[in-house]
């Protein structure tokens, strides 16, 4: 079900993604699937939500009604299902995911979902950091990855000490904001290992004041109207 179209503006968005499904077999996506569902409908049970399915993962928009203070409890039902189904599962059929949260602009559309917040949710969900983390720790089942807005509200019901503020960045999509990450346990006290710095360009980049790109030009060091021009690497 992916809700009716128009409902709510502003939503809480959760989007799941099954770490190396490719790798898997037929019957294994098959049965990862399986799981998959199972696992989820046992977390939405009984909550306000429109859900957006697609093989190896899921999009859901918490009802009109339902703020991030519900965040916390559905990580938790969702750290809780994860860890039976694996006790449960052959080794060749273990789950592990990346999940993150979003409060924003959303809505319910013909073909799925819409809206800016809906889009944020699936960058962070989709970066490079999130699945460096479950590489980095082969013993870690679920990394979970919450933007701000969320975890402002939601951080009196959190571990907190457990979290850190790191800089998601995928140049490629023009996408760059700050998430909380948390990968099952406490992190190391040196942090998270930020993403590569995006490859160089030829030419000189405009940066603004809140770091945001907006193209580039090539072979000047002025000040033009309040921007700053700088070749790439330059201070």
């Amino acid at each position: 079900m992916v809700g009716r179209r128009g409902d709510g503006d502003t939503r809480v968005c959760v989007a799941v993604d099954l770490e190396g499904y490719g790798r898997r077999t037929d019957a294994g996506q098959e049965r990862a699937q399986d799981a998959l569902v199972t696992l989820l409908d046992a977390v939405w049970s009984g909550r306000e939500v429109a859900r957006q399915p697609n093989g190896d993962g899921e999009v859901a928009l918490l009802g009109p009604r339902v703020g991030a203070e519900a965040v916390p409890e559905v990580l938790a039902a969702l750290a809780a299902g994860l860890r039976a189904a694996n006790v449960a599962a052959p080794a060749a059929d273990r789950m592990r995911l990346r999940v993150a949260a979003h409060l924003g602009r959303a809505r319910p559309a013909r073909n799925g979902f819409a809206g800016s917040g809906v889009v944020r949710t699936c960058r962070v969900l989709g970066a490079r950091v999130l699945r460096e983390q479950l590489q980095l720790r082969p013993g870690a089942d679920l990394v979970s990855a919450l933007s701000e807005p969320v975890f402002a509200v939601a951080a009196a019901d959190l571990p907190v000490t457990e979290y850190r503020r790191v800089l998601v960045s995928e140049p490629v999509k023009a996408f760059r904001g700050w998430v909380w990450l948390h990968v099952g346990a406490p992190l190391p006290a040196a942090g998270v290992p930020e993403p590569a710095a995006p490859p160089a360009e030829s030419g000189m980049r405009i940066e603004i004041a809140d770091g945001g790109l907006v193209g580039s030009i090539v072979q000047t060091r002025e000040l033009h109207g309040g921007l700053t021009l700088r070749r790439d690497g330059a201070r």
